[in-house]
């Protein structure tokens, strides 16, 4: 089933509590418009040089992931402390926020599917806890703002999820998988830009209910929120000239510590990151535990 943001039940959660009642019953807010179609256009135009070709400030200047340059590049930091996005993702997990990470996710012409996934702790990839809450949490601690840089549509890999599964542990992302993009195909067509999920399910016979799943169908400058433990993932890119750019933005309460087992550097995609330059971004309310290196949005 494909949703779009002037389809679905945007229109009746009107109220902070309907907000907060509907994401506890399905794990997501439903899209809605952060900036027009236009307007994102170009904000893209203006971004790109600073991604590609001006990495002197960014935190891991010799990444080709791109990762966290929110922390450098005025326009992504705009956009994690937008007044929209902020007000939500404090409804659903109180005044005090951080925005721990960012990180693009394209879907280029002919890309693959990647697989259905759940995280939390963002352990994953190399065991360690990325993240680790030291207050008591009823329900989500953690929420993903993916936002539409370019036009999603499922010939375009827009993002999938299945509604409600956040209640449901189907994966383990506890155990480590290895990175390896030349094998990740041979098992179920579908990778994670190289990892493989298939290992982690909990029960490996078990298969995600695809009739189930929400396609979030999105026109540029259009966000979607969800907590990372509800099951998402997306199909191939199927275009021949249409890629698809999603920024995803990452954000927890201040009480989580970020990356307190990383001894100054983490990995992902075969890269290492080195922690040396890195900072949380405080985009509401205060930081009152002191667990973390803070920043706030930039200002120039």
């Amino acid at each position: 089933m494909s949703i779009s943001a002037t389809q679905i039940e945007t229109d009746r959660l009107v109220t902070a509590e309907q907000e907060r009642e509907f994401f506890k019953e399905n794990g997501y807010l439903p899209p809605f418009t952060l900036y027009e179609p236009e307007v994102t256009a170009a904000l893209w135009k203006e971004v790109r040089i600073p991604l590609l070709f001006k990495k002197k400030r960014a935190v891991y200047r010799d990444s080709k992931m791109n990762i966290d340059r929110h922390l450098d590049v005025k326009i992504l930091s705009d956009i994690v402390s937008h007044p929209e996005i902020v007000r939500r993702v404090q409804t659903l997990l109180g005044p005090n926020i951080l925005c721990w990470r960012s990180e693009w996710f394209p879907k280029y012409p002919g890309d693959i599917a990647t697989g259905w996934h759940q995280t939390e702790s963002f352990a994953t990839f190399e065991g360690d806890s990325k993240l680790v809450p030291t207050q008591p949490h009823e329900g989500s601690w953690e929420l993903t703002v993916w936002f539409a840089f370019s036009e999603a549509k499922r010939e375009t890999a827009c993002l999938k999820v299945v509604p409600k599964t956040h209640r449901t542990w189907y994966y383990d992302e506890k155990k480590q998988v290895s990175f390896n993009p030349d094998t990740i195909m041979k098992g179920t067509g579908a990778g994670f830009y190289g990892y493989d999920w298939e290992p982690l399910k909990i029960d490996p016979n078990w298969q995600v209910d695809e009739s189930q799943a929400l396609h979030f169908e999105m026109e540029p400058g259009q966000v979607v929120m969800f907590t990372s433990r509800l099951l998402h993932a997306s199909e191939p890119n199927i275009t021949k000239d249409r890629p698809r750019m999603g920024l995803a933005m990452r954000y927890v309460p201040t009480d989580v510590r970020v990356y307190p087992f990383h001894n100054g550097q983490w990995t992902m995609f075969g890269e290492t990151f080195p922690l040396d330059n890195y900072a949380a971004m405080l985009v509401g309310g205060q930081d009152t535990f002191g667990h973390n290196k803070i920043t706030l949005p930039l200002t120039k």
